[in-house]
C-alpha cells in the first residue's frame, strides 16, 4: 500500500481529522494530506521531529528504548505522531472533541501497512 492510499484511509475513516502527514526524522513531511488549509504540517513536523528526538534521547538514556508514539493536547487540537520506522513517523492533528481512541487505532494500523514500504 501507498503512503498517499494510506493517508488517504485515515482521513476518510476520521471526519474530526484536520491533516496528516509522514515526516522523516530529519523534519521532512514526505507526503500529507490535510482537511483544513490552515494547519502547517512541514511546521509542525519539524517541531514534533525535534520533541521526539528529545525524548528518545532521554528514554533510551534510562534503558526504556525509543519512543513508538506521543500525543500532545492543546487548546483547540489533538496532535498524535506514532513511528512507523526508524526514520518516520506519522504526524496527525485532530479536532480536540475527536475520536482519540479511534485516531490512535487507525494510526497504528496504517502504520503496519507502511512498514513493508521501507
Amino acid at each position: 500500500m501507498s503512503f498517499t492510499e494510506s493517508l488517504r484511509k485515515i482521513m476518510e475513516d476520521l471526519e474530526e481529522a484536520q491533516g496528516i502527514a509522514l515526516v522523516g526524522t530529519d523534519g521532512i513531511v514526505v507526503e500529507e494530506r490535510k482537511r483544513d488549509t490552515t494547519i502547517d504540517l512541514p511546521s509542525l513536523g519539524a517541531e514534533y521531529c525535534t520533541i521526539l528526538k528529545m525524548t528518545d534521547k532521554g528514554m533510551s538514556s534510562m534503558g526504556l528504548g525509543n519512543s513508538e508514539e506521543m500525543s500532545v493536547l492543546t487548546e483547540k487540537a489533538v496532535v498524535v505522531i506514532r513511528r512507523v520506522h526508524e526514520e518516520y513517523f506519522l504526524l496527525l492533528a485532530i479536532r480536540k472533541e475527536g475520536n482519540f481512541g479511534k485516531a490512535r487505532y487507525l494510526l497504528r494500523r496504517e502504520g503496519m501497512n507502511l512498514k513493508g514500504e521501507f
